[in-house]
């Protein structure tokens, strides 16, 4: 295994290969494209964009670094008493990213990205910024009314624009507002923003207070709905992460989060992708937020997939 400060990312995929294989450290859990005829249960792809930041920059170096500090893991989860050896799991490798600005590309990527995620039951995405969540709504799914949103952060990002830019991280859930309505966006964990987008959430009801009023709100979800997480993982206490670009205190335990992924998996709704964003591994000098983030997906992973490939 290489060492953290002298690991090289490997190079992203290709348009020409947009499937792996992969080796060693460069797939999460050494995963592999087996090219089964098998649907795989889940798949895992890199999305590295970073608009502009608002505070510490870093967050497009984190898919490959998730991937590297998976391998200190084990593949057994002794809290939901699963492996991922008993899955078929593909990590699919980065994203090809086009060269124009995200906004510009951004109608054409939702597009091609909705088709990947047809390629498995499960889809997660290892970001890259928060922006980037806005690429995983796919345009039949934001259409369609039984589809909804759940974001987990720290941050409202309710920002109409943040220093003329619509799109930037910190403007990404206007939009997703934009296109879902209030009805099928809530976003539980907030603790910072300003005066009016926290007034903008409360009118429309769009916080959730606790990880009970989460859970509550899940079982209320239609039987059968469609579910897109967010998981920003400044959601968590700064004294957890560490590593991110904007981290807040007063966040949420681990202990939080597996409640909402054990209601999500219990609940019939289907969890048909989600999201990891905004780990900054140049201010994770330890690894810790590395490693724990790595351990984030293994649990979302075994929480999210269907027992079988059917």
């Amino acid at each position: 295994m290489p060492r953290y400060d002298d690991y090289t990312p490997p190079r992203p995929l290709s348009p020409q290969h947009p499937v792996g294989p992969f080796e060693g450290t460069e797939a999460y859990w050494r995963a592999r494209d087996l090219t089964k005829p098998l649907a795989p249960q889940a798949q895992i792809i890199g999305f590295p964009y970073e608009g502009k930041a608002s505070f510490r920059r870093g967050a497009h170096k984190a898919p490959d670094y998730i991937r590297y500090f998976s391998t200190s893991l084990e593949t057994y989860s002794p809290h939901q008493d699963v492996d991922l050896t008993d899955y078929l799991v593909v990590d699919r490798g980065n994203y090809p990213l086009p060269p124009e600005p995200l906004p510009q590309s951004l109608d054409a990527i939702r597009a091609d990205i909705q088709q990947r995620k047809r390629r498995a039951y499960f889809t997660l995405f290892l970001g890259g910024d928060h922006t980037s969540t806005l690429a995983f709504l796919g345009p039949d799914e934001v259409a369609s009314a039984a589809f909804y949103v759940l974001v987990l952060d720290a941050h409202t990002d309710l920002r109409d624009h943040y220093e003329g830019d619509p799109y930037s991280h910190a403007a990404w859930a206007r939009r997703a507002l934009e296109w879902l309505g209030p009805d099928r966006l809530r976003i539980a964990g907030v603790r910072s923003g300003t005066r009016a987008e926290f007034t903008l959430g409360h009118n429309l009801g769009l916080f959730l207070d606790s990880p009970e009023a989460v859970v509550q709100w899940i079982q209320n979800l239609p039987r059968g709905a469609g579910l897109h997480l967010s998981l920003d993982i400044d959601v968590l206490d700064l004294g957890l992460v560490p590593g991110t670009g904007n981290p807040e205190p007063l966040g949420w335990q681990l202990r939080d989060l597996c409640t909402v992924f054990r209601a999500l998996r219990e609940h019939p709704v289907t969890v048909r992708s989600a999201d990891v964003v905004e780990y900054s591994p140049p201010y994770d000098a330890s690894g810790s937020t590395g490693i724990l983030t790595a351990w984030l997906v293994r649990e979302m992973l075994l929480a999210f997939m269907p027992m079988s490939a059917e």
